[in-house]
């Protein structure tokens, strides 16, 4: 509880709102596995929008979900001629949603 308390005590509120509806066993992955709040405020929201299971997080943090999000190399100019609500919309549509990082 004490480390729990140290992880998230000076959190922004989406991150607290995440990590708030997350299963304790969850939470204890997020603690042990991931060292950076913004980290785990995307494995907090992808778990809560995917449904995943402890199992599921746990090889999404060891395939470095975050990281290949992050790297995902975007071909589109949305951001520079929609506007923002249509450009994200866009984005979402069509990125990759397939990670095979699993197959090595």
């Amino acid at each position: 509880m004490k480390r729990f308390y140290e992880r998230y005590y000076e959190a922004d509120t989406k991150l607290l709102q995440a990590v708030a509806v997350l299963p304790w066993g969850h939470n204890l992955l997020l603690i042990n596995k991931v060292k950076d709040n913004s980290h785990i405020e995307f494995y907090a929201s992808e778990t809560l929008a995917k449904g995943w299971s402890r199992d599921l997080l746990l090889n999404a943090i060891k395939m470095d979900s975050y990281g290949q999000a992050q790297k995902q190399i975007k071909t589109h100019n949305f951001n520079q001629t929609l506007p923002e609500a249509h450009a994200d919309y866009g984005n979402e549509v069509f990125k990759s949603t397939y990670n095979l990082g699993f197959w090595g």
